[in-house]
């Protein structure tokens, strides 16, 4: 437990307010107001650490500015590499002079320029993987085709017109035929989500779907989801909406999706 996380604590004893009745005003899962208070910021997740602490702040009835630039000295400190800079008490992290605060700012600036970089670079590498998929794919399907009168004109030439088999063609119409799929699974997105779906055994399928958009997907027997929020995601399976895979902020792995989750 770090003095940001006691110093949190500290304020909401003081005003008789428990941890059970600011989870249910903000709907965050109380083991994460847990990890707050014990300075165990690891556990939550990350992209909503500063949303958390704000909900936290105001519900508290501290202000959330103070509250987040406190956050953002003590994740600086943390992370810094010079020894020069290591707190001794928490006071010096807060008290920080103009010089340290610009610092501060720089090396958040930084951080986030890395981020960004990275976070492009494995977009482009999606990108590259699925354009890869889908042109394999393509080409497999690829199959050449002789035209009708192609065949017209090589029979007339030839002057042997072949003989034809009811039964033959019919067999050979039936067996092209393919096997209808089953499972029609639409994801509709409330907020921006990563996600990777299978179907059946064919390979992967990984991307971001932002808010407000949709995607559907077919599928014989089931499906296979992972996500990065199970909450972001409606799921209907056949024109059936199902329930939520999870929590708010809960990631999902591979999870099942097929005929028997349609079953009464």
């Amino acid at each position: 437990m770090n003095a940001f996380s006691t110093e949190l604590r500290k304020e909401r004893e003081s005003r008789n307010i428990t941890l059970v009745e600011i989870a249910k005003r903000t709907r965050i899962n109380i083991k994460y107001l847990e990890a707050i208070e014990q300075g165990a910021f690891d556990v939550l997740p990350q992209t909503y650490v500063r949303a958390f602490l704000k909900s936290y702040a105001d519900n508290v009835g501290i202000p959330a500015t103070e509250v987040l630039y406190k956050y953002d000295v003590m994740v600086t400190r943390k992370y810094s590499d010079s020894p020069e800079h290591a707190p001794t008490d928490y006071a010096r992290q807060v008290e920080a002079s103009p010089e340290t605060q610009e610092k501060i700012k720089k090396e958040k600036t930084a951080r986030h320029a890395i981020m960004i970089t990275g976070f492009v670079a494995v977009v482009a590498l999606f990108g590259l993987y699925l354009y890869d998929s889908y042109t394999a794919t393509q080409s497999s399907q690829k199959v050449p085709e002789t035209s009708f009168q192609d065949v017209v004109k090589d029979q007339e030439t030839k002057n042997q017109p072949a003989p034809v088999d009811s039964a033959a063609l019919a067999k050979i119409a039936l067996s092209k035929i393919p096997e209808p799929d089953s499972l029609v699974l639409r994801l509709i997105a409330s907020d921006s989500v990563w996600l990777t779906i299978i179907r059946d055994s064919l390979p992967p399928r990984t991307g971001y779907l932002l808010r407000g958009r949709y995607r559907t997907y077919i599928a014989k027997k089931e499906f296979r989801i992972s996500l990065s929020d199970a909450s972001m995601i409606k799921l209907i399976l056949n024109g059936i909406e199902l329930p939520p895979l999870g929590e708010k902020g809960e990631r999902i792995r591979n999870a099942k999706i097929n005929s028997d989750l349609l079953k009464p």
